[in-house]
Order: C-alpha cells, then structure tokens, then sequence
C-alpha cells in the first residue's frame, strides 16, 4: 500500500510533469510500451490539471472543431512535453466526429495514485 504522504507527493510529481496533451485518429488498443499516439494530428497544447481529492489528478482541455474539421478524434494522451517526452497515458474510444468548425469538445481524464 502506497502511504498517504506518498500518494501527495506522486500526485503533485504528475501534475508538475504532465503538462500537455494530444489527440489522434488511432483506435486500436493501447500498449504500455507505446510512448505516442498510434495516429496523431496536430501539435500538442497545453493541459490543465487539477488537484482532485486526495488521491486524483483532473486533466482538462478543450479542442476546437475548427482545428480538426472533417477530423474523427478517437485517442487522446498527456505528455511531459510539447515534442518527444513521456505519454503518461493515452485513451482511445469509439471516436468523435467527424468535426465541424463549430464543434468544441471538452475532456476531463482523472487519474488516481492508489
């Protein structure tokens, strides 16, 4: 079991290095050695997190659908870095789209330190 104090100190290490996401066209399953996004799209933008409870990390963002128009977004990840670093995770699902320009999609991913 993860002590109190360590799970506050992972956590705030998560939010200080995990500051950017990006999202992609890939929808296979995940591997947890891939360290991109099977199909990225654009370049990758700031991410805010959020202290969520004792144990949890909120990522947000929001992509405009004017970025992506004709796009069907299906994966998403959080990086340490605008370019290379580490994927801390990346989330694929069914697919969004595909866009429009006035499509605006927010995203929440929460991560727990248990």
């Amino acid at each position: 079991m993860i002590t109190k104090q360590a799970r506050a100190t992972i956590k705030a290490d998560v939010i200080s290095t995990y500051t950017h996401f990006e999202v992609g066209t890939g929808g296979d399953s995940t591997n947890p050695n891939a360290n991109s996004l099977d199909a990225p799209l654009a370049n990758r933008a700031t991410v805010t997190s959020v202290s969520s409870g004792e144990s949890s990390v909120d990522f947000s963002f929001t992509v405009q659908g004017s970025t992506f128009v004709g796009h069907t977004i299906k994966e998403v990840g959080i990086f340490s870095a605008s370019t290379g670093g580490n994927m801390l995770l990346r989330v694929n699902y069914d697919g969004i789209g595909p866009l429009t320009s006035l499509d605006e999609i927010e995203f929440i991913i929460t991560v727990e330190v248990d």
